[in-house]
């Protein structure tokens, strides 16, 4: 079926919807894992207390044949590649209800804000677990982590102020502040994520459920005579 020229089509819009779900169930599960190969191969991190204990220590004994294959350092960042498909899943999900959207004046510009915030995580995902520069990729995700936190408070407050819906998803874009802290006290920094990988799973679903399909018409042809 035919689109307007600045939108995407209707399939691609729900493949990326039914990807965001599925990255975002598998995030949620195997995210728990990579925590618990970082707490395997960094004990420190445990040494320190905290509410990871409660559930790391004995997760760790139940676990471990899926963190004894090899290298605790290597089975660390193996599970940490998991990071870079969820990321590019609500990244693209985030740009289908932006797309569909059409924001205009503010609220355009904290789109682009975030959205680049977003690709910039991404893009620190793919540098820490997929190539040697861990350190500068890692410096890369703490510059996109501010942007994410406050760009996104700005751009959850224009979207309530203009009747955004699903609320939830602006809720949670907000929220991540809190959320960061309360989620790295139990689990990893990366399930940190977790909530804005929800958040926009269920706001592109509202987008594909919501949206009719746009057609195209072509003008009639008349020939001159």
């Amino acid at each position: 079926m035919d689109t307007t020229r600045n939108d995407l089509s209707p399939a691609t819009a729900r493949r990326i919807t039914i990807a965001t779900w599925a990255m975002a169930a598998f995030g949620t599960v195997a995210g728990q894992l990579h925590a618990l190969s970082r707490f395997n191969s960094h004990p420190d991190d445990l040494s320190e207390g905290g509410l990871g204990n409660v559930w790391a220590e004995p997760a760790l004994d139940f676990f471990r044949p899926l963190l004894d294959w090899g290298d605790p350092l290597f089975v660390y960042r193996t599970y940490g590649k998991i990071w870079l498909p969820i990321c590019l899943a609500f990244l693209a999900a985030a740009w289908l209800v932006y797309r569909r959207r059409q924001a205009e004046g503010k609220e355009r510009w904290a789109w682009r804000v975030q959205l680049a915030a977003y690709a910039l995580m991404t893009v620190s995902v793919a540098g820490d677990y997929y190539t040697p520069f861990v350190e500068q990729f890692f410096i890369v995700g703490l510059v996109a982590l501010p942007v994410i936190c406050f760009g996104g408070i700005w751009l959850g407050i224009l979207l309530l102020r203009n009747g955004f819906r699903p609320r939830v998803t602006a809720w949670l874009v907000i929220a991540f502040l809190p959320f960061f802290f309360a989620i790295t006290e139990v689990t990893s920094m990366g399930s940190a994520l977790l909530p804005l990988m929800w958040g926009w799973a269920i706001a592109a679903q509202h987008v594909v459920s919501t949206t009719p399909d746009r057609v195209v018409t072509a003008e009639p042809v008349t020939s001159a005579r």
